[in-house]
């Protein structure tokens, strides 16, 4: 039987909030909200988590995560994250510890909301539909066909969707934002394929309050305003 196997992939660095994947939120670093919802995902056999940080393996250890250790090609700003997913794969491959049949999650640390039934749904979509991979989504706020624009050299914008005209927000189309909160995939469609978006994609429709991907001081700062609460 195919084993599910959970990977949270973690730099050391980042610019946008310092030190991130171990800064506390509500009391507890970033990155344990990750495993702590993987972990209490049932249909979850291993978690693994991917960094070139000591202190990112040092927390992941006391939460009972393995660990790949991320090379630091891969782990730079302009590194490309499919990338670390190929490296995590072909290295439990490599192991025996993966085949390219079992099932791939990833649990990013930046979606702290994210609950265990929130990653179940996403698995049972995956197995249960026809498709490379799922991924979470929540219906967005503003629309390509309305209230999103481009900007030329001059200053002059259009909608980025421009063929057609609304005039109303209710008559667009309904657009969607990808969510950070989980994706499901197998190990051999990571190997085979360069990106997210390259096959069959599902979308599987996630709660917008735990939809918060934090990238910006902002996004934490209302992340733990919603935990305060």
């Amino acid at each position: 039987m195919d084993k599910v196997i959970a990977f949270t992939f973690a730099r050391a660095g980042s610019k946008g909030v310092p030190n991130k994947n171990i800064r506390l939120l509500h009391g507890k670093p970033l990155l344990q909200y990750a495993i702590e919802s993987a972990h209490a995902c049932q249909l979850i056999d291993k978690h693994y988590v991917s960094t070139d940080g000591d202190a990112i393996k040092d927390i992941a250890k006391s939460l009972g995560c393995e660990i790949i250790h991320r090379p630091e090609s891969l782990a730079s700003d302009s590194a490309s994250e499919w990338l670390a997913w190929q490296h995590a794969v072909q290295y439990l491959v490599a192991r025996g510890e993966m085949s390219k049949s079992d099932i791939f999650v990833s649990v990013p640390c930046t979606s702290p909301l994210r609950t265990s039934a929130d990653i179940s749904s996403a698995i049972e979509a995956f197995l249960t539909n026809t498709c490379d991979l799922a991924l979470g989504i929540t219906e967005a706020d503003h629309s390509p066909y309305f209230n999103m624009v481009k900007m030329d050299s001059e200053g002059v914008i259009e909608t980025i969707c421009g063929d057609e005209t609304f005039t109303r927000r209710q008559e667009v189309p309904v657009s969607w934002n990808i969510t950070t909160m989980v994706y499901v995939t197998t190990a051999e469609y990571i190997l085979r394929e360069s990106g997210v978006m390259d096959g069959r994609i599902l979308g599987v429709k996630m709660p917008k309050l735990r939809a918060i991907d934090i990238d910006t001081e902002i996004d934490f700062e209302y992340a733990e305003f919603l935990l305060n609460r």
